[in-house]
C-alpha cells in the first residue's frame, strides 16, 4: 500500500538510475522557473530497498531541486519489482509524447520480463496502443527482430510497418538488407514496396533475397547521390525484379513516344499499366498562337506508324 504522507528527501539521499526509467530525462531549465515561482508542486515517486531510495518517476524534478540546492518532495510507494517499477513509471509520464523510439525501449524492457500474450494486454494500452491493432501486432513481431535494426528504427531510417515484409524472411535475409538502410530515411509505403517486391521476386525465382541482391547488382548507395535520389533508384530497380515484363513494356513505350513525340511539346502517357491499350496525350499552351503550334504538330505525328505499335504494347501484355 502506499504511503500518502510526502517526505522531504536531500537529492543525493535519491537513486536516479534505475533501467525502469524509460521516458527520457528532460532540460529541467523550464521547471528551475517553476521551482523558484512556486516551489514543488507534484511530488516525485520513491520505491524503498535495502535502505535506498529508488526513484520511480520524477528525474527530472529531482534534477531541477538539485540545480536550486532544494530538497526534493517525494511520496513513498509500493513497487518491488523492475516489471512494477517501469508501470508505475509509464503511468505517471502518461500525458507525455510517446513516439517509436520510446515504444521500441519500453517493448524491449518488458519482452525480457513478460510473454508477448501479456506485452501486448498490459503495456500497449500505457502506450496508446489498442489490443490486437495492427500496429501492436507490428510492435510484437518486431521483438523477434536481429538487434542491428533497433538501432535503424529509433533513428528514423526504416518504418516500424516494414517488419510486415521482414517477420517472413531467413536471418540471413534480413541481415543483407541492413545496408540499404543504414544511411538512407525510408516512408512507410516506400519501404513496404522495396521489401515486398523482393521478397515476391526471390519466391517466385525460389532463390533467397541475398542472391537476388548480388545477381541483381544492387548498389546501396552511390556517388553523389541524394538519399532521395537512391530511394527512387532502389525502388525502382525491385520493381523491375518484380515485374519484368512490366519493365520491358515501359522500356518499349518510352522508346517509341520518344520517337512519335519528337519535336513536339506532346507528351503520351499509357493509361494504368498497359491493361487497356489506351494512351493519354496532353500538351500545354498559354496563347492561341502555340495552341495552333500543337495543333499542327498533332496533325502531323497522328500519321506516323509507331501509333500502331503503341496500341499493340497493350493487347500483347
Amino acid at each position: 500500500m502506499n504511503d500518502i504522507h510526502i517526505y522531504s528527501l536531500e537529492t543525493a539521499e535519491i537513486d536516479c538510475c534505475g533501467n525502469w526509467l524509460l521516458y527520457p530525462e528532460s532540460a529541467p531549465e523550464k521547471l528551475i522557473l517553476s521551482f523558484k515561482k512556486n516551489g514543488q508542486l507534484v511530488p516525485v515517486l520513491i520505491a524503498k530497498e535495502d535502505g535506498r531510495n529508488l526513484l520511480i518517476a520524477g528525474r527530472t524534478r529531482v534534477a531541477a531541486a538539485a540545480k536550486l540546492g532544494m530538497k526534493v518532495s517525494a511520496i513513498f510507494v509500493d513497487a518491488a519489482d523492475d516489471i512494477s517499477r517501469a508501470v508505475m513509471h509509464l503511468e505517471e509520464n502518461s500525458s507525455r509524447t510517446v513516439d517509436d523510439s520510446l515504444r521500441l525501449a519500453v517493448f524491449r524492457f518488458f519482452f525480457a520480463r513478460m510473454d508477448k500474450t501479456d506485452l501486448s494486454k498490459e503495456i500497449g494500452p500505457l502506450l496508446g496502443l489498442k489490443l490486437k491493432s495492427r500496429e501492436m501486432n507490428f510492435w510484437l513481431d518486431w521483438m523477434d527482430m536481429e538487434p542491428e535494426f533497433d538501432l535503424l528504427l529509433a533513428a528514423g531510417n526504416i518504418p516500424l510497418a516494414a517488419v510486415s515484409v521482414l517477420s517472413r524472411l531467413s536471418a540471413s535475409d534480413r541481415i543483407s538488407l541492413l545496408p540499404y538502410f543504414e544511411k538512407v530515411s525510408w516512408s512507410r509505403s516506400n519501404a513496404v514496396n522495396f521489401l515486398t517486391w523482393l521478397y515476391e521476386t526471390a519466391r517466385r525465382e525460389e532463390k533467397s533475397v541475398s542472391e537476388l541482391l548480388k545477381e541483381g547488382a544492387l548498389d546501396t548507395a552511390r556517388e553523389n547521390e541524394s538519399p532521395k535520389d537512391a530511394v527512387a533508384r532502389l525502388c525502382r530497380s525491385a520493381k523491375q525484379f518484380r515485374f519484368p515484363h512490366l519493365s520491358r513494356l515501359k522500356r518499349a513505350h518510352e522508346k517509341i513516344v520518344t520517337e512519335i513525340c519528337a519535336g513536339t511539346k506532346w507528351r503520351v502517357d499509357c493509361v494504368g499499366n498497359f491493361e487497356t491499350g489506351e494512351v493519354m496525350l496532353q500538351t500545354r499552351f498559354k496563347s492561341r498562337e502555340v495552341m495552333q503550334k500543337a495543333m499542327d504538330d498533332l496533325e502531323s505525328i497522328e500519321k506516323l506508324q509507331g501509333w500502331d505499335e503503341l496500341f499493340e504494347l497493350g493487347r500483347d501484355k
